[in-house]
Order: C-alpha cells, then sequence, then structure tokens
C-alpha cells in the first residue's frame, strides 16, 4: 500500500520535473492537483459515510424499537423492553444529529 501511494505520488513529479523548463513551479503545480484531489475524495467519502450512517442507524432503530415494544408489552422483559425503547430513540436522535451534520 505505501509503495503504491509512492508511486502515485512520484511519477507525477517525475514527469513534471522533465517535461518543464521550470521544474520547481511544475512540481507545486503537480502536488497541488494531487493535494485538491485527495482532499475532494476525502469530502466525497465524509459525506457518503454520513448519509450511510444516518440511514443505518435511523432503520436499526426502528428495529430496537420494535423489539423492544415486543418486550416491554408481552411482559416477557419489561426493563430490557423499556431499555430499548428507550435506546431506539437516542439512537435515532443521534442518527438525525449526524444527518444534520
Amino acid at each position: 500500500m505505501k509503495s503504491a501511494t509512492a508511486l502515485l505520488l512520484l511519477v507525477p513529479l517525475a514527469l513534471a520535473a522533465t517535461n518543464s523548463t521550470d521544474p520547481f513551479g511544475k512540481i507545486a503545480k503537480t502536488i497541488d492537483s494531487v493535494l485538491t484531489s485527495v482532499d475532494n475524495f476525502l469530502q466525497n467519502l465524509k459525506e457518503v459515510l454520513k448519509t450511510h450512517v444516518a440511514s443505518m442507524s435511523k432503520t436499526l432503530s426502528v428495529i430496537l424499537g420494535l423489539v423492544g415494544a415486543f418486550l416491554y408489552f408481552s411482559g416477557i422483559n419489561k426493563y430490557g423492553g423499556r431499555s430499548m425503547l428507550i435506546g431506539a430513540v437516542v439512537l435515532y436522535i443521534l442518527a438525525e444529529f449526524v444527518n444534520g451534520l
């Protein structure tokens, strides 16, 4: 993984240095373009992860609430069911908070 990253960074630098009259200017532009593309990738990754985490948390909170309601109202485990219902509400609120970031 490290060698692939190093290769990815060094090949454009070598090409920029050999194809220009001012190698340091080209190298600086190449480094800026690589850093910009990495920044864009990380921003997109953050948005995708935020969306998926919020979606999964909402789904899991509904499942947790249904199981908790079943346990509470059937009398099988009132304390555990009540705790699951409270946990479902807290998880849903946290999912909405993450979605709003």
